[in-house]
């Protein structure tokens, strides 16, 4: 059964045109073919017509074929360019398959044809079909950080409910002292107090919510700035101190030992999310309680931000297992993804992430940005 080819043949000898399809049919092609001859004639078919294969003459009246491919690659489409020519020279052919011609054939020698054919078709299909598969595998990671964003967010609104539970029982007090005053006719600096310490209770509140929706904003499109890894410190640090009163951890412990560290260039949101996924494993692993530190300082040109806990620790097989995908220490509890997106984060960043652990000894880990550069950031 013949094979489908659709073709565009750049040829301008009716005969010659004539001896390659009647080539390609010998070997099994049902080919459908455009054949053009100029540069006009090019760009229309490659606007309006779909190639699974382009055949080039190297030289022709009004284009060659140096000047055809660079259309062709301009154009965008990752089709296969075969030159096929009685007149090309060895020195020309190495300057085409440098400048992306897949190859050449001499038109003398036509038997090439058909295998060179088969295998640039091959070759073609698997190029696509990885560009498909990097596409969804993108799709899917972006997926991944949404779901394990939206995790966070559930357990971190957990806890500033019961930071809010805590911070508007006074203000119920408050409110009965001023009423009772007022009812009473108390003098209006009897109740200026009660009134000042309503307004920090609920600047506290608003506080403790515009945290929550920092973390949760998902920007259109995530832009990088010069950030300052000690400021992110302290936000991660807050954002994250609710998860103890969810977790009813009250014995554990969050503290700043903020050394000089550059600006760095990154994508804050994004960073803040892994600090902040560094500091909830850490309060996770330590149910009885315990001490967290969060470091900065600067290294190699680079600045680090680091997370240090006085947990458990790890044995080596979880340690050398903890930021691969899925895999996870937390049973049905856990998702297995939080350390592998503070991997793809540093990754992204051109940066790194190392941890220091063994049982009994709690677990460190750093975060190292590069020096400052726009171009660091992979998206």
């Amino acid at each position: 059964m013949s094979q489908p080819l659709q073709l565009l043949l750049i040829e301008d000898s009716e005969d010659d045109a004539a001896l390659l399809l009647r080539e390609l049919k010998r070997v099994g092609f049902a080919v459908t073919v455009t054949r053009i001859e100029t540069e006009a004639e090019l760009l229309d078919a490659l606007e309006n017509r779909a190639f699974e294969l382009v055949l080039c003459d190297y030289t022709l009246p009004t284009l060659d074929a140096p000047r055809a491919l660079e259309i062709v690659q301009a154009s965008g489409r990752d089709v296969p360019f075969v030159i096929v020519s009685g007149t090309i020279g060895e020195e020309r052919a190495v300057e085409s398959m440098r400048a992306g011609a897949r190859d050449f054939i001499l038109k003398d020698r036509l038997a090439r044809l058909g295998p060179a054919v088969r295998r640039e078709l091959t070759e073609s299909q698997a190029r696509q079909e990885k560009a498909r598969m990097r596409e969804q595998l993108q799709q899917s990671e972006a997926v991944l950080r949404r779901s394990e964003k939206l995790r966070a967010l559930g357990e971190m609104a957990a806890g500033i409910t019961h930071d809010l539970k805590n911070l508007l029982a006074p203000l119920s007090l408050h409110l009965q002292l001023v009423e009772r005053g007022l009812r009473n006719g108390a003098p209006k600096d009897d109740l200026q107090g009660s009134v000042v310490e309503m307004k920090q209770i609920l600047d506290r509140g608003i506080r403790t919510i515009e945290r929550l929706r920092a973390f949760s904003r998902q920007a259109p499109e995530r832009k990088a700035e010069l950030i300052d890894l000690r400021r992110l410190a302290q936000e991660a640090a807050e954002v994250a101190r609710p998860r103890m009163a969810s977790n009813q951890n009250a014995l554990s412990t969050i503290t700043h030992e903020l050394g000089d560290a550059p600006e760095v260039w990154a994508q804050a949101d994004e960073v803040l999310a892994a600090i902040v996924n560094l500091v909830v494993n850490a309060i996770d692993a330590m149910p009885k309680g315990g001490a967290i530190t969060i470091r900065t300082g600067e290294e190699r040109c680079g600045g680090w931000i680091e997370v240090e806990d006085t947990g458990p620790g790890m044995p080596p097989e979880v340690e050398q297992r903890v930021f691969e995908p899925f895999f996870s220490t937390k049973g049905a509890d856990g998702t297995g993804l939080g350390l592998a997106m503070v991997y793809a984060c540093m990754m992204r960043h051109g940066g790194a992430v190392s941890l220091k652990t063994a049982p009994g000894e709690g677990a460190r880990f750093r975060l190292w940005f590069p020096p400052p550069s726009p171009d660091s950031i992979r998206t």
